[in-house]
């Protein structure tokens, strides 16, 4: 592996972490103009967001070696080859993919788990006394469920999808 291959690498992996953590703030306005009255400050926050990706896109994958070549990064090392063995570029996007997801999804585990117990809770006991289950079905908690059934879905799909998502960034 060449020292330009190496960097080339390294940008494209900050570039999927940082189009992941985009993707992921966009998912997270779906709600908010859904049941906002000010839907234009929230539009903005989107539409920023897509430019934003887009000049990730552009920089971290498409002008990768403009970068390179502009910041100097493959000048001055002793010698033009790097020996890594038997690394490919696809294996170490898979792992980046697949660390992504977990985290996303570890990220939100406990605070599913804890709304399924206090789902459960609930729904069998007997006194209705805690504050919190009586304001259980209230629009906060339903809209915290549902954000975190879409990490968690996002999580596991990015898990499962992560072959065919390298093959849309290479």
């Amino acid at each position: 592996m060449s020292v330009r291959d190496l960097f080339r690498l390294v940008f494209k992996s900050i570039g999927v972490v940082s189009l992941f953590y985009v993707f992921i703030s966009l998912f997270s306005l779906v709600f908010p103009i859904i049941e906002s009255e000010n839907t234009m400050s929230i539009l903005l926050m989107a539409a920023s967001l897509l430019l934003v990706s887009i000049a990730i896109y552009f920089v971290f994958f498409v002008f990768v070696d403009q970068l390179i070549t502009v910041l100097k990064l493959d000048k001055g090392f002793d010698t033009t080859q790097i020996t890594l063995g038997a690394v490919k570029t696809e294996k170490i996007f898979e792992v980046i993919l697949f660390t992504l997801g977990m985290m996303n999804i570890i990220d939100v585990l406990p605070d599913f788990l804890h709304w399924v117990f206090k789902k459960f809770q609930s729904d069998v006991s007997h006194s209705t006394n805690d504050l919190y289950l009586n304001d259980f079905y209230s629009g906060s908690v339903t809209y915290d469920i549902t954000y975190d059934i879409f990490y968690l879905l996002i999580g596991l799909l990015v898990i499962l999808l992560r072959k065919q998502i390298i093959k849309l960034l290479d």
